[in-house]
């Protein structure tokens, strides 16, 4: 449903921006911004746009779809920040370097766990999910 992936993206603009004052003084990756937009609009379309029925369900999978936005953030940019230190021969092995994913994960979901970006991000699903449940009501597929 495009009305979920453009509220999806709209709400992973304001992850976006919400994050830039926890890098501080560190370059913040040029691809923050377009996997962002990406996670936003892939989970508000797949994910909330697809069982969004009544606004019930749209609260719902407005608060799933806002995790697994998260989780995919989190995900990818652990994933690049793990391939860039492979590349400095870091690990000792291939196993190393995928365990050392989900550490790198956990040190950035503390990194931008905010009161800010917590709030945001529970009220902005919230919304995106109610739009797209009422939408979802509306034009029923």
């Amino acid at each position: 449903m495009p009305t979920a992936a453009l509220a999806f993206a709209v709400l992973g603009y304001f992850t976006y921006t919400l994050m830039l004052p926890s890098f501080g003084d560190d370059v913040v990756p040029s691809y923050l911004l377009p996997l962002c937009l990406a996670a936003g609009l892939w989970c508000g379309w797949v994910l909330c746009g697809a069982k969004s029925f009544s606004v019930r369900s749209g609260l719902g999978t407005g608060l799933t779809a806002l995790i697994a936005m998260i989780v995919i953030i989190l995900f990818i940019m652990s994933f690049v920040e793990m391939i860039q230190l492979s590349m400095r021969r870091r690990y000792d092995g291939p196993m190393e370097a995928i365990i050392d994913i989900f550490a790198i994960m956990f040190e950035n979901f503390q990194m931008f766990a905010t009161p800010e970006l917590g709030l945001t991000l529970f009220g902005g699903g919230l919304l995106a999910g109610f739009v797209t449940g009422v939408m979802g009501k509306r034009f029923p597929r």
